[in-house]
């Protein structure tokens, strides 16, 4: 997967340039953002997980290269994770992880404030939490188990009202695996809200 990743990232990287010389910015703003995940995992060896509802904010630059297209990239601080029983008898088991995820998003803007949004996110775990007793499909989840780097698919829409004021939904699948040879991916529905700077 690392092989892969790294051209595959050079590649986006190295496209935005290209596409950024060509065409100067017609704009930029900053702004900051906050909201809600229902985050979960995608596990052939876990049954039925549920979801977790925790927070992320950040910020985020929106640099318009037409007055319809762009890119838009953030820096949020974001908590997810899961939660699983083995049976209805059986203790629950919860993993939290936060993570500084970065993500480098394609915005186009298809009619007035409302635009879509997808691309890549990087995310780099800085805290984990557990509270799991249980060991289930021969998979170990105590803490400090789950892997430092995450790779996502993002994608989204959004609308931006006039005075700068906008909110959001985005979906983000986790290509990476949270602990290794586990099979088990972030799943993550976001919901929030911001505000751009003119």
């Amino acid at each position: 997967m690392k092989q892969i990743l790294l051209p595959l990232i050079a590649t986006i990287l190295f496209c935005i340039n290209s596409f950024a010389q060509d065409r100067p910015l017609q704009s930029a703003l900053l702004g900051f953002k906050g909201g809600v995940n229902f985050a979960t995992v995608s596990a052939k060896n876990i049954d039925n997980p549920e979801f977790i509802i925790d927070f992320y904010v950040g910020f985020a630059i929106e640099a318009m290269l037409t007055e319809k297209f762009g890119f838009q990239i953030e820096t949020v601080y974001s908590r997810q994770g899961f939660e699983f029983e083995q049976s209805p008898t059986t203790k629950q088991g919860v993993l939290k992880i936060g993570y500084i995820q970065v993500p480098v998003l394609a915005k186009a803007y298809l009619f007035e404030g409302f635009n879509i949004q997808g691309g890549l996110q990087l995310g780099f775990k800085v805290h984990e939490k557990a509270s799991i007793d249980l060991v289930r499909s021969q998979l170990d989840l105590n803490t400090n188990t789950s892997n430092r780097f995450d790779f996502q698919l993002v994608s989204g829409i959004e609308y931006k009202f006039k005075n700068g004021f906008f909110i959001q939904a985005r979906y983000s699948y986790g290509f990476s695996e949270i602990i290794d040879d586990s099979e088990i991916h972030n799943s993550v529905l976001s919901a929030g809200v911001g505000f751009m700077f003119y």
